[in-house]
């Protein structure tokens, strides 16, 4: 199929993910079949009349596929598109920067900080240049990751409310729930009883969404009993202490057996 083609297909997938069309996966789909037709592109990445041209639809066209998969919720196609989408970037370097690059770059990076890719992450994160890493939109994602490697949940619960764009909510949800585990689990161990505002408040749900902390607790923390506005945390399990082993016996049991076999000897 010649440019023009693709280059019709590229600007009708853009209006279907605009509007949230049912028909932008089947469009996406179709472009991408296009797509492999284009030896400018990696692997072979070979010099065309349209290099150019057909580097600059294929970005467009996998940066579209990338803010589909996520507006739809699918973290797997989300990662099958960057896995093409990256190669270009890196082998292409000629092709000029579109609007949803750094959108495509920021998601990416909290895909990573999803799937506790922290090795990734940062291999990523130097590829990017300073430009890019200034931007809104990829150093959202910076800061987060440095607010859950210290524990700053203060701060990351107000990360939350304050996200470069709307597409960043499919992946800080999965966030949030992941950290207020972690913070669970530490109430679990610090705390016999809370007062139940006071549990509600450290595990990041605002005043208003009393309903779907009652809906956190019940479904993730069955064991959590509320009495008179107060969680009672279930006493948690000791492990085995040092003066839990029992020393003398298996000294005793030691020296006998090695007179057994002195003896034997």
């Amino acid at each position: 199929m010649s440019i023009s083609e693709a280059s019709a297909l590229l600007k009708k997938l853009s209006s279907e993910v605009s509007s949230s069309s049912a028909s932008a996966s089947t469009t996406l789909a179709s472009l991408k079949l296009i797509l492999v037709d284009f030896d400018s592109l990696p692997p072979l990445c070979l010099p065309t009349p349209d290099s150019k041209e057909e580097q600059r639809i294929a970005c467009e066209a996998l940066e579209l596929g990338c803010l589909l998969a996520v507006k739809n919720g699918d973290g797997e196609a989300f990662e099958g598109n960057t896995n093409q989408l990256f190669p270009i970037y890196s082998s292409c370097l000629s092709v000029p920067q579109s609007a949803n690059r750094k959108k495509v770059q920021g998601l990416y990076l909290m895909f990573l900080l999803v799937e506790n890719r922290l090795a990734d992450f940062h291999s990523v994160l130097q590829t990017y240049t300073a430009e890019e890493i200034g931007d809104g939109r990829i150093n959202f994602a910076v800061l987060l990751e440095r607010e859950l490697m210290v524990g700053s949940y203060d701060k990351f619960a107000t990360s939350s409310t304050s996200l470069p764009d709307p597409l960043y909510q499919f992946f800080m949800t999965s966030l949030l729930s992941t950290v207020r585990d972690n913070v669970a689990d530490a109430l679990e161990v610090s705390y016999e009883s809370m007062d139940l505002a006071d549990a509600q408040r450290m595990l990041m749900f605002q005043p208003n969404e009393t309903s779907a902390f009652e809906s956190f607790v019940k479904q993730s923390r069955e064991d959590w009993m509320v009495v008179d506005n107060e969680i009672k945390f279930q006493p948690v399990v000791a492990s085995n202490r040092a003066e839990d082993i029992p020393s003398m016996k298996l000294i005793s049991q030691s020296l006998s057996f090695a007179t057994e076999i002195e003896r034997i000897v």
